[in-house]
């Protein structure tokens, strides 16, 4: 029976650009939308919980050991178009909570791109040493 063995792998460059890209398209977003408007980053209590979910929800999966561009997909991705449905139907500027959440998730990623992680070997098992035939 073999032993499973952990390897040392860096993490994909390709999570940098992602990450640079949200960093700074984020913090535009926000940034712009606080020109525009003074009152533009106080926000409603219920878009603020659902800012708060996006951002934690994206931790959550990261802590788990989900791959960065997965957990932007399968975790922000829906949120967003909830928090998008929800602002418009308040009437509320969507700008304002994708800047915060796009900085917080480029600010995520930076570490993430550089950092090693610990990737499993695989794992072979012999069917016929663990039960032999009885011929």
């Amino acid at each position: 029976m073999a032993l499973q063995t952990q390897k040392m792998t860096l993490r994909s460059s390709g999570n940098l650009p992602i990450a640079l890209v949200l960093l700074v398209g984020g913090a535009l977003l926000w940034l712009r939308a606080a020109q525009r408007t003074p009152g533009a980053l106080a926000l409603l209590p219920g878009v603020d919980g659902c800012m708060t979910a996006g951002i934690v929800g994206v931790l959550l999966a990261l802590l788990h050991g989900i791959p960065y561009r997965t957990a932007l997909l399968s975790a922000a991705l829906p949120i967003a178009l909830v928090q998008l449905l929800a602002s418009e139907l308040a009437g509320f500027s969507f700008l304002p909570v994708l800047g915060i959440e796009l900085t917080a998730f480029g600010l995520f990623g930076l570490p993430l791109s550089r950092l090693p992680r610990r990737r499993r070997a695989a794992t072979t098992r012999s069917l016929h040493a663990a039960h032999p035939s009885p011929s």
